[in-house]
């Protein structure tokens, strides 16, 4: 057989050409899978109310800087116990956030104990990975807290000033 007169499914340039539109539907559909399976936590529905915890959270830190309140964060080798050391022991039961700078949904919350009011231990419920995070400590009123970005990793300690 010559050249021509081969089947259209054994010349090679028939494949070169259909392997790009295939590949194009294959793609597009991994899009909608992925569309469909995975939530949009970037876009707020509420921008007035963010506005306004956006002002509660700067007079929190300002307070915080009124108070002279420095911390130090520890995260266990676990990932999920942490060690909180404050600079002060009048500051009552307190609370550790963390918070991931794009999925809400892998943020955590961790109460914290105290026997002397310096050093309080605290666990999350899941590991955190080795990640950027926004750590966030306040009262259990939300008077004043600290925030500052954490990236955290194991035997790395965080400073908020």
């Amino acid at each position: 057989m010559t050249e021509e007169q081969k089947p259209w499914y054994k010349h090679p340039h028939v494949w070169l050409l259909i392997t790009f539109p295939a590949l194009a539907i294959m793609g597009g559909f991994h899009m909608l899978y992925l569309v469909s399976t995975s939530t949009d936590s970037l876009v707020s529905d509420n921008y007035y109310k963010e506005g306004n915890q956006v002002n509660q959270r700067l007079e929190q830190d300002q307070a915080a800087v009124a108070k002279g309140i420095t911390a130090q964060i520890l995260l266990g080798d676990n990932q999920r116990t942490v060690r909180i050391i404050l600079n002060r022991n009048d500051l009552g039961p307190i609370k550790l956030k963390v918070i991931h700078p794009t999925l809400s949904g892998r943020d955590q919350e961790a109460p914290l104990s105290s026997n002397d009011g310096i050093i309080y231990n605290g666990e999350f419920a899941h590991p955190v990975a080795a990640n950027r995070w926004y750590a966030e400590l306040s009262d259990m009123k939300n008077t004043w807290s600290l925030r500052k970005e954490w990236a955290s990793q194991i035997s790395a300690a965080l400073t908020l000033p």
